[in-house]
C-alpha cells in the first residue's frame, strides 16, 4: 500500500469508527433509559386501536395484555396522542395503559425484563466485530465497483446491527436504517449476483423496480418525521415493506434459477447458491414475526438470520477477486470458525425452537443447511491447498482418476490396435505381410508415445513451456484439418515446473473438444498474463456440446475443473456466436501463494 492510500485507508477507518462510537452512544443512552421492552403491536379499526400482536418476550405479554384488547390511554394519555401508536403501530416506552376488555376498564402496569439492553449488548459486539474485520479485510484492497459495493453493504449491515433494538422501541434513526437496508438489501444481492447477457433486458427491469421501491421507502419516512401518515401508509411502513422485500428476494431467486438452467454462460468455479442462501435467511423473519402464522418469535432473533447472506457474498467476492484475500489459514483456524459459526446457529436454532414447531423448524434447518454446504465445502477445499501436495483424500481421488483415464485409453487404443491385429492373423491362412505388421505396431506405438506426452511432456523441460504449446498446436493442425492461431504471452513461462503440465494438458483438451465436439475448423488461442494470473482463452467457430456420457475425454472438462479448484483458479464457458473457454490460472500455488 502506497503512502497516499495508506492515507485514505486510516482517514476512512478513522471516521467509520466515530461515526459508530456515535451512533452507538446515542443507541446505548435510549436503551438504558427505557430498558424494557413491551412488545405490543396495533392496528386502527375506525375508530379504535386494537391489539394485533403480543411478543412471547415482552413484558406486556406478562403483565395481562391480551390480543383484541381495544387500547384506550398509553401512560395517561390518550391513544390518537401517542406518536409511536400512530406513527408505527407499536406500543413502546411506555409504563402502564388503560384497555377496554369485555366491556370494562383494565390499567396495567409493565413489569421489568431489561431486555432491550441486553439484546443491544449482543447486536452491538457483533457489529463492533464485523466493523474491525471489514477495517483489517480493507486495508489491502484495490478500489472496484464490486468492492465498493461490498464495503457499502458492509457499513449498513453494521448499522443496521445496531438500530435492530431501537427501531423496535419506536426510535426514528434506528427505524430510518432498517428502512435503508430493506430498500437496498435486494440491489446489493442482484449485484454479487452472477449475470448473463442473456437476462440483461429482464435484469434491468428487476433493478429499476428495485430503485423505485427504495425511492418512495426514504421519501415515505421523510415525510412521516414531519407530519402523520394516513393508516395505509403507516401500516405499509411498519409491516408492508416486508412483504414487498420478501417479493422482490423471490423474484430474484427466480431470475437467478432461470439463468442457471437457461444461459449458455456457465461459471464452473464455484457452486454457491447466493440468491438461495439470501431467501432462505429472510424465512424466519416472514414466517416467524410478519406474516399471521400463529408463530411468533421476537424481532431480534429473526433479524440475526439475515446476517448469514454476507459470508456468500465475501466467499463469491474472494473467488471473483474483487476481494484480494487468499484464504492463506491453517485447518486448525478454519475448523475454529465453522465450529464457532455452527455452534452460534445451533444456539440460534435452539431459542427460536422455543417459538416454533419442531416439524416447521426441522424443515427450515434442513434447507439453510443445504444451501450452505457448498460454501462450507468450497472453503475447506480452498483452505486445505498447501505447498506441495493436496490432503490425503484429495490426493486419492485425484491418482485414482488419473489411473482410470490411463486404463481406458489403453483400452481403446492400444489394445484395441493388437486386438484388430490379432484378428487378421487368426483369418488370414497365409502369412501377415510384414508392412501390414509394421504399420499396425507403428499405430500402436504412436498412441503410447501419446499416453506418454499426456502424462508428462518432456519437451517442456527440454524446450520450455511456449515452445512446447506451439509445437502442439502444430501436431494438431496436422492430426486435423483445421487452422489455429495463437497469441502467447511469455509470462507464461513463469509458472512452476508442475503446473506447466496441466496447462499443456489443458489446451490440448480445450482444442480437442473444439474440433471433436463442436466440429470447429479456426480455433484461436489467446494467453495473457497480468500481475497474479494468466488467462488462457480458447476461441473457435464451432458449436459447443458436452455430453454427460461422453468417455472420450480421458483429461476432460470435468477433471480440469476439478484441478483448477484445487490450484485457485476458474473455468468459464461462453456459447454465443462463437464458443469461448476460458480459463484463469493464478502463479504461485505451488511455492505457498493463495488467490
Amino acid at each position: 500500500m502506497n503512502k497516499s492510500r495508506r492515507k485514505t485507508w486510516i482517514q476512512l477507518s478513522i471516521l467509520l469508527l466515530i461515526v459508530f462510537i456515535a451512533i452507538s452512544a446515542y443507541f446505548f443512552w435510549l436503551v438504558t433509559s427505557q430498558s424494557n421492552y413491551l412488545g405490543i403491536g396495533g392496528r386502527k379499526e375506525g375508530n379504535t386501536w386494537v391489539v394485533t400482536k403480543l411478543q412471547a418476550d415482552g413484558a406486556a405479554n406478562s403483565s395481562g395484555v391480551k390480543i383484541n384488547d381495544e387500547l384506550k390511554f398509553i401512560n395517561k394519555q390518550s391513544v390518537n396522542e401517542n406518536s409511536l401508536l400512530n406513527n408505527w403501530l407499536i406500543v413502546e416506552q411506555a409504563k402502564s395503559v388503560v384497555v377496554a376488555r369485555d366491556g370494562e376498564l383494565h390499567t396495567i402496569l409493565f413489569s421489568k425484563n431489561n431486555r432491550n439492553f441486553k439484546v443491544f449488548c449482543i447486536f452491538f459486539i457483533i457489529g463492533l466485530v464485523y466493523l474491525l474485520f471489514l477495517i483489517g479485510l480493507s486495508k489491502k484492497q484495490l478500489a472496484n465497483n464490486s468492492s465498493k459495493r461490498f464495503y457499502q453493504f458492509s457499513v449498513l449491515a453494521i448499522f443496521t446491527l445496531l438500530s435492530v433494538v431501537p427501531s423496535s422501541m419506536g426510535n426514528y434513526l434506528g427505524r430510518l436504517i432498517i428502512i435503508l437496508f430493506i430498500s437496498a438489501f435486494p440491489f446489493y444481492v442482484y449485484t454479487f449476483l452472477d449475470k448473463s447477457k442473456s437476462t440483461n433486458i429482464v435484469s434491468s427491469k428487476i433493478v429499476r423496480f428495485i430503485g423505485l421501491v427504495g425511492l418512495v421507502n426514504i421519501s415515505l419516512m421523510l415525510i412521516v418525521y414531519f407530519v402523520q401518515l394516513p393508516v395505509v401508509l403507516t401500516e405499509y411502513l411498519s409491516v408492508g415493506v416486508f412483504y414487498l422485500l420478501g417479493f422482490i428476494l423471490i423474484i430474484l431467486s427466480i431470475s437467478d434459477l432461470q439463468k442457471r438452467f437457461s444461459s449458455k454462460t456457465r461459471k464452473e468455479g464455484t457452486q454457491v447458491n447466493l440468491s438461495l442462501i439470501s431467501l432462505l435467511s429472510f424465512v424466519p423473519l416472514f414466517l416467524f414475526y410478519i406474516l399471521p402464522t400463529g408463530w411468533v418469535a421476537p424481532f431480534y432473533l429473526v433479524v440475526i438470520f439475515t446476517i448469514f447472506p454476507i459470508f456468500g457474498v465475501i466467499h463469491l467476492l474472494i473467488l471473483s477477486r474483487f476481494l484480494r484475500y487468499r484464504y492463506r489459514m491453517n485447518q486448525a483456524l478454519l475448523y475454529f470458525i465453522l465450529a464457532f459459526i455452527l455452534s452460534f446457529t445451533i444456539i440460534l436454532v435452539s431459542l427460536l425452537g422455543r417459538y416454533v414447531p419442531l416439524a416447521i423448524l426441522l424443515c427450515y434447518v434442513f434447507l439453510l443447511i443445504s444451501s450452505f454446504f457448498p460454501l462450507i465445502g468450497e472453503l475447506i477445499l480452498t483452505v486445505k491447498r498447501n505447498k506441495e501436495y493436496s490432503d490425503p483424500v484429495s490426493l486419492f481421488v485425484a491418482v485414482e482418476d488419473e489411473r482410470e483415464s490411463i486404463s481406458t485409453y489403453i483400452h481403446d487404443t492400444v489394445i484395441q490396435d493388437v486386438i484388430y491385429l490379432m484378428k487378421i492373423a487368426e483369418e488370414k491362412e497365409s502369412s501377415i505381410a510384414k508392412e501390414v505388421i509394421i504399420q499396425e505396431l507403428d499405430e500402436v506405438i504412436f498412441n503410447l508415445r501419446e499416453l506418454c506426452s499426456d502424462i508428462y511432456p518432456l519437451m517442456i523441460k527440454e524446450m520450455g513451456l511456449t515452445n512446447t504449446i506451439v509445437s502442439m498446436i502444430e501436431q494438431t493442425m496436422k492430426k486435423y484439418s483445421v487452422g489455429i492461431t495463437h497469441s502467447i504471452d511469455t509470462k507464461v513461462e513463469h509458472y512452476p515446473v508442475k503446473v506447466n503440465n496441466f496447462i499443456l494438458r489443458s489446451l490440448k483438451e480445450f482444442m480437442n473438444n473444439s474440433i471433436l465436439h463442436g466440429k470447429a475448423d479456426e480455433i484461436e488461442l489467446i494467453i495473457t498474463c497480468k500481475d497474479e494470473f494468466c488467462e488462457f482463452k480458447v476461441l473457435d467457430n464451432g458449436k459447443y456440446v458436452q455430453k454427460k456420457a461422453d468417455t472420450h475425454a480421458h483429461f476432460g472438462l470435468e477433471v480440469i475443473k476439478e484441478k483448477l479448484i484445487l490450484l485457485g483458479g476458474e473455468l468459464l464457458i461462453e456459447t454465443n456466436d462463437q464458443t469461448i473457454i476460458t480459463m484463469t490460472l493464478p502463479y504461485d500455488h505451488l511455492k505457498g501463494e493463495m488467490i
